[in-house]
């Protein structure tokens, strides 16, 4: 049998001792790139499962740009991500060297390349799957990227951190979803129970709110010796319509202001309760069919990456022709949808809570096929493009669920459009 020398590129002859120059995988892929036939190079490549990946490396850091450009699009093509990741590196390519870096898995360097070209909140992302976390925030913070710092802190489990950036940028929902993880991990303090009740009884829900803080006294010691939080729990007594309660515990506040204790902080004041609760739009996305498969933990994530957007009778949700924004789940109220751009476009469909339109734009940035008007006032869940992608990025497992379910659904639906035919 023949004996190859990677060290010499020579063959043995096995009948006559003779060494015949032939040239090994390292000499032939150079000639195949110094005559710009990539794809000679690449099949070279990948017969022999990347041999001379590490001299072909080496060679790249004294290359030409060129050369360099050639070596990266070869090992492109051949899926050697990682190594296209160092040689476009090299090349001073940085974001193409973060992309592969990405699609290789190699979180780190990707970060370090995407920092480099400007790309902080990419860097951020990829810092963060690389478990350098202090640093991903600071990154996110440097771009103002709030919605994805508060969605990293709640993944550090820092609710309390995430749910004050949800509350500056007043979305209520995500700051609730949070609050609400907070207090069952018991991660947060007495002014996390106050202000989830207080979100609580000003969206309705103030029998959940009583009880909430109800259970807190119960379990918490310091909660039966904080004035102001007991001063909350029997105004929540009374927005509930239980004054024999609410007078037991303004007794024990009494008892508590006794002469010579420090004077109780100011307490904040429930809000009263709405006439009916404030429709929440979670049951309608979780019962989206691409998301039939998510976990709980999952779903809410998913939730907290929703924006809450309103709309005014004839106001456009989606126009047609016009890049696909994002996913609009319809929590209430009624639009319209119409095949046309303009007033004389033929009516399609009328749709309320619970119905969903614009979700291929969350996987492809494609012109819309329709225009989406609001009938009466509307009230939507909405997911961009760029948090859904986020999403998926730092939930693999949800993301492989969501492409299989998406992929099953459009197959249903073209063999349906296929048999009415």
């Amino acid at each position: 049998m023949a004996e190859y020398s990677s060290e010499f590129d020579f063959v043995e002859d096995d009948s006559g001792g003779r060494f015949v120059t032939v040239g090994g995988p390292l000499l032939q892929l150079r000639a195949h790139l110094s005559r710009g036939d990539i794809d000679a190079a690449v099949a070279l490549y990948e017969e022999s499962a990347g041999a001379a990946r590490d001299g072909l490396i080496e060679e790249a850091k004294s290359a030409s740009f060129e050369l360099k450009k050639a070596i990266s699009l070869m090992l492109v093509k051949a899926r050697d991500f990682a190594g296209a990741g160092l040689v476009f590196e090299l090349a001073r390519l940085e974001n193409e060297a973060a992309k592969n870096y990405e699609q290789a898995g190699s979180w780190a360097p990707a970060a370090a390349c995407y920092e480099r070209s400007g790309e902080l909140l990419k860097a951020a992302v990829c810092f963060e799957r690389a478990g350098k976390v202090s640093r991903a925030i600071e990154l996110y913070q440097s771009a103002g990227a709030k919605e994805p710092l508060a969605e990293c802190l709640a993944r550090q489990r820092r609710f309390d951190e995430a749910a004050v950036i949800y509350q500056g940028l007043g979305n209520t929902h995500a700051e609730v979803e949070v609050l609400r993880a907070a207090v069952q991990g018991r991660l947060g303090g007495l002014g996390t129970v106050k202000r989830l009740a207080q979100l609580m009884v000003q969206y309705g829900h103030a029998p959940k709110a009583a009880d909430l803080l109800m259970d807190t006294v119960r379990n918490v010691a310091e909660a039966r010796r904080d004035r102001s939080f007991l001063e909350l729990v029997a105004q929540g007594l009374e927005v509930t319509n239980r004054p024999d309660a609410a007078a037991k515990v303004r007794n024990k506040i009494g008892l508590l202001s006794a002469p010579g204790l420090e004077s109780a902080p100011p307490t904040p004041t429930l809000v009263a309760a709405a006439s009916k609760p404030t429709p929440e739009g979670y049951g309608f996305l979780k019962a989206l069919p691409m998301f039939a498969e998510l976990s709980l933990p999952d779903m809410k994530v998913l939730y907290r990456s929703c924006s809450e957007l309103q709309f005014a009778a004839g106001e456009h949700l989606v126009d047609i022709g016009q890049p696909g924004k994002g996913l609009f789940v319809i929590v209430d109220g009624m639009v319209e949808v119409y095949g046309g751009p303009d007033a004389g476009s033929r009516l399609l469909n009328t749709m309320g809570p619970g119905a969903h339109v614009g979700e291929i734009s969350l996987l492809r940035d494609t012109p819309t096929s329709a225009r989406v008007t609001a009938r009466t006032a509307v009230k939507t869940l909405f997911v961009s493009r760029g948090a859904f992608t986020d999403y998926l990025a730092n939930n693999p497992a949800a993301a492989l669920c969501i492409y299989r379910l998406f992929t099953q659904n459009l197959a249903d639906r073209v063999r349906a459009l296929s048999a009415a035919r």
